[in-house]
């Protein structure tokens, strides 16, 4: 039976709109709304209310939704990646990072205007991710890992600054969650033209955004401009999304699910998707908006819209997945960065390094007398204590990277890493449920909610797989909704318990503080087991990067896929048991070794895991003595750590030679 995106749309707003007017019923009589909307008396309060603050409400829901919807299609389609979201290229962190460093540095600023403080930031994240990727061309593969660089990399800052200061930026935290509530009309207005305005570029190159599917090389074998057309797109989708941040704050999920559900629903082209997704977008965020302004307020719970909006569409679009026939692949044809001239060169150095950190993190710290080499003595004493996390960094960082290697070789997408499965997320939900309910518990009631939240994570994913054939991008996605879906519920719960809330931020941000040996050893046997497994698998890590396997090679794919991706599955449920989620290393160290020069599987994974214990470590080293006796959470310095070196990285242009 043939479907259309109208009938999903009309569901959704007569669903909104009923629920408006049975809100509205309760608040006024209807003469009384006919004289607020003709002005035909003196207004009353409930009359003020309604026009100044319930009506702009309903139109700043419908816009957003319609301004985000459009935004995921360009960028979608711009990037040829599914997983691509205007939020990932960095504009809603860095939105976020303006305010929290101006709550904290220039107060005063703030009474200029809020919103103009987001839109700086999130211009000045976009402006970096052009840069970095300027000397690539504008490559999707370059604007990708750029936007996602400049995304975790603020993200992690932001996420530093409000472990240090918890109180103080707990304003700025509220508004990251994306709140629809309106004070009069100015802002709506205020909004409408400029979106127009963003949005007319992508109006007038639709024909050639079109053409920006088909292959890298086809595109420029037909003389497209794709560089100056992707570029276009992109800066109208991140100024739209820029916009919309700055108005009502993060609103996340939509712009990622909205271009997904048009195709789901029977959209099949690009004009088609244009018009449908943000009719679906706005639908489904006026729906949300809905139900949340009916459960704010009850005994206290705050709710922000955008934190909301995965619980909406996040089911949603797990329902529909399994209906979708066709999901385009990235582009792994396009240029590359040359590798640096020696394998050796890269190798030595590197184990080297690992060497050196060894050595600095057992025997260099910083105490109470101040930062001193340890003697013999001293390193013998402190060993029990310095021992088992440093092997439970180096386990978690090399499990990760081990699978972020087969993630993006399974699913040939540089975007993903091993929390796109959703795992980290669900171990986060197993947490945060515990901690509702046994708050005083420890830990080994801790690992084991959290084990049972992975293993329920993996086993909606593979369920959903199981109509699919277990195509990769399909489970990434599956992933994707779910871990939104899971995050949205740790964010509530941070937003509105404040016992709950250190804690949560801290597990879910990678700490090896609660590791104890016991744990280390078993981390440690673990990495080494799952990482002796993958050779096993190496001919099938070679051939499914590529985009047609021949039969006469023997492969079974879809029994090469579900052994790769389980096992890329029990490498992330055992590094977030260890030491929580993390959000960086499994993307990073894999890139890492791709522009070092190692391209065969097994080389790339055995850089990879390298660069990744060597990360770790060092993140655990410093989180534990750079602000001692402060704790900073090993996942979080990751971040902070390896971010400025895959930038320079990117920087390298693509007609260097090698010397």
């Amino acid at each position: 039976m043939s479907r259309h995106p109208a009938v999903l749309t009309l569901v959704l707003f007569c669903i909104a709109l009923m629920l408006c007017l049975e809100q509205l019923t309760h608040q006024l009589p209807w003469h009384d709304i006919w004289q607020a909307l003709t002005g035909s008396a003196l207004p009353s309060l409930a009359q003020q209310v309604f026009t100044l603050m319930w009506l702009p409400r309903q139109g700043m829901a419908i816009l957003c939704g319609l301004a985000l919807g459009f935004t995921g299609v360009v960028m979608q389609q711009a990037l040829r990646n599914p997983l691509a979201e205007p939020m990932t290229l960095g504009i809603a962190s860095g939105a976020t990072l303006a305010l929290s460093l101006t709550t904290l540095m220039a107060p005063a600023w703030l009474i200029v205007g809020r919103e103009w403080i987001a839109l700086s930031g999130a211009i000045l994240a976009f402006a970096l991710v052009f840069l970095l990727s300027l000397r690539q061309g504008f490559t999707p593969l370059a604007l990708t890992l750029a936007g996602m660089l400049v995304n975790l990399y603020c993200g992690a800052a932001n996420l530093l600054l409000s472990i240090i200061y918890d109180r103080s930026l707990s304003a700025v935290f509220i508004w990251g969650g994306g709140s629809l509530t309106q004070e009069n009309a100015h802002a709506l207005w205020w909004l409408l033209p400029r979106l127009l305005i963003a949005a007319l570029p992508v109006l007038l190159i639709i024909r050639p955004l079109r053409l920006l599917a088909l292959d890298e090389r086809v595109t420029r074998s037909i003389g497209l401009p794709a560089g100056w057309i992707r570029g276009i797109a992109i800066l109208s989708a991140l100024l739209i999304s820029s916009l919309v941040i700055s108005v009502v704050g993060v609103i996340g999920f939509i712009a990622l699910a909205a271009p997904h559900l048009a195709t789901l629903a029977g959209a099949k082209d690009l004009r088609q998707k244009l018009i449908w997704s943000p009719l679906l977008a706005a639908g489904l965020l006026w729906l949300t908006d809905q139900l949340v302004s009916r459960l704010n307020g009850i005994d206290g719970l705050l709710l922000p819209t955008g934190m909301m909006t995965a619980l909406a569409g996040g089911p949603l679009l797990l329902w529909f997945l399994p209906r979708l026939r066709h999901i385009f692949q990235p582009d792994v044809n396009e240029p590359q960065p040359p590798p640096f001239p020696a394998r050796d060169f890269v190798r030595w150095p590197v184990i080297a390094l690992f060497l050196l950190m060894l050595a600095v993190a057992l025997a260099f710290a910083h105490g109470v007398t101040g930062w001193h080499w340890n003697s013999l003595v001293e390193i013998k004493v402190m060993l029990p204590f310095r021992l088992p996390r440093l092997l439970a960094a180096i386990a978690a960082g090399v499990l990760l990277a081990a699978a972020g290697v087969i993630l993006q070789r399974v699913s040939r997408n540089p975007m993903a890493s091993p929390e796109l499965l959703g795992i980290g997320a669900g171990a986060s939900l197993g947490i945060t449920v515990q901690l509702l309910l046994w708050p005083m518990a420890g830990m080994p009631v801790m690992i084991a909610s959290s084990a049972a939240g992975a293993l329920l994570t993996l086993g909606l994913t593979l369920w959903q797989a199981r109509h699919y054939a277990l195509n990769p991008q399909r489970m990434l996605l599956s992933g994707l909704a779910i871990t939104a879906l899971f995050q949205s519920v740790a964010a509530i719960v941070i937003s509105n318990n404040g016992m709950a809330a250190a804690m949560l931020r801290q597990l879910m941000t990678g700490s090896t503080y609660y590791v104890s040996t016991p744990i280390a050893l078993i981390a440690f046997s673990l990495a080494v087991i799952l990482l002796a497994l993958t050779p096993l698998l190496r001919r099938a890590l070679l051939l499914l990067p590529l985009n047609q396997i021949p039969p006469s090679l023997g492969l079974n794919v879809t029994q090469s896929r579900l052994l790769l991706m389980l096992l890329a599955a029990a490498m992330t449920g055992a590094a977030t048991l260890i030491v929580g989620p993390l959000s960086f290393i499994g993307l990073l160290g894999p890139q890492l070794a791709r522009q070092l020069g190692a391209r065969k599987p097994m080389g790339q994974l055995a850089l990879a895991t390298l660069i990744a214990a060597i990360l770790m470590m060092l993140a655990d080293w410093a989180g534990s003595n750079l602000l001692y006796p402060r704790q900073i959470p090993a996942g979080l310095m990751a971040t902070l750590i390896g971010g400025p070196w895959l930038a320079l990285l990117l920087w390298r242009p693509l007609n260097s030679t090698n010397s």
